[in-house]
């Protein structure tokens, strides 16, 4: 199949911090993690206000507000610094996809990704997210395959090139 969709966007700031913020939920384990430290925070209060062991108490204390502060840095401050921080995330992309690869154009790059550089990809109302390497993402808005069944036809050439979404 020769089947050609292309597309051209610029990130909102908006935009890339909630797909970072999409990502890291389903990568952290942020309900686990905030749950054990609402627990430990809860347990740490108990020991240190109602027991003889204080100090278990404030250790338990500390360890809950450090596990609560990576969730909160992770999921809230380190979108938006990275978004900050890299003025490439600001400049137009435009991609040609297909099944033979990805042609990646912006400024400063013009190159041609293969398909088997993603492990895994995934999507919601707002964004598709192809996975590559442990931590490393390609994040594409739902919004720039309006046109037509742009959509449709995305989501069966990422399963053919690809696989089934994960």
């Amino acid at each position: 199949m020769s089947d050609v969709i292309d597309v051209a966007y610029t990130y909102t700031r908006a935009e890339y911090v909630m797909a970072m913020q999409r990502y890291h939920k389903s990568k952290l384990q942020v309900r686990r993690d905030l749950v054990a430290g609402i627990i430990a925070l809860l347990g740490g209060l108990y020991l240190a206000l109602m027991t003889t062991v204080v100090w278990l108490g404030w250790l338990l204390f500390v360890v809950a507000g450090f596990l609560l502060a990576l969730v909160v840095y992770g999921v809230f401050v380190l979108p938006r610094l990275i978004y900050n921080s890299q003025p490439k995330l600001k400049n137009e992309y435009r991609l040609s996809f297909s099944d033979h690869g990805i042609g990646f154009q912006s400024e400063g790059i013009d190159s041609t990704l293969q398909w088997k550089l993603y492990d895994s990809w995934r999507f919601d109302p707002d964004f598709y997210i192809l996975y590559h390497g442990k931590r490393d993402i390609t994040v594409i808005p739902r919004r720039v395959l309006n046109s037509g069944d742009a959509d449709r036809r995305f989501r069966e050439m990422l399963e053919r090139s690809i696989g089934p979404t994960k």
